[in-house]
């Protein structure tokens, strides 16, 4: 089954009673991938570490190779320090977002854009109940076009 969500972030440290709420109607998959994301958000890497598996990929078409676990707070400091030169301050926008739970993995497909930025794109979240298990992403171009789109 899939389901087009409606999007609510926490934002920073000054939450709203009913997002709680909203939290404890969550499954455990549910809750685990927001607190994954409130990771970035908050550019917390113990936080981001303490959701993921062991085995967890982040893979980066802008790295040189998939991100491992072991791998991934250096990569959160590499990810802030790009889109800081781009004049962003970690503020994201996150729209279009489907979501499919199916055999016990929660899976999100997402649009994603930096606030203040060009760099925008897709990424693709694997969460089970224990842990989040990977995530991809995709950046697109605006500046690219087909050459008959003049």
């Amino acid at each position: 089954m899939l389901w087009i969500i409606p999007r609510f972030q926490l934002s920073g440290r000054h939450e709203h009673t009913t997002k709680y709420r909203l939290l404890n109607l969550m499954s455990k998959r549910e809750r685990l991938r927001q607190r994954y994301m409130q990771a970035w958000y908050d550019l917390n890497a113990e936080e981001l570490l303490a959701t993921t598996s062991n085995k967890f990929i982040f893979d980066d078409p802008a790295e040189p190779e998939p991100v491992t676990r072991a791998m991934l707070e250096d990569y959160m400091h590499r990810w802030d320090k790009r889109t800081r030169v781009l004049g962003s301050d970690n503020r994201w926008n996150l729209t279009h977002e489907l979501r499919q739970d199916r055999d016990g993995i929660l899976t999100d497909w997402e649009w994603w854009e930096i606030i203040g930025t060009e760099l925008c794109g897709a990424a693709i979240v694997q969460t089970s109940d224990e842990e989040v298990l990977s995530e991809r992403i995709t950046y697109f171009d605006r500046k690219i076009r087909h050459p008959r789109a003049g």
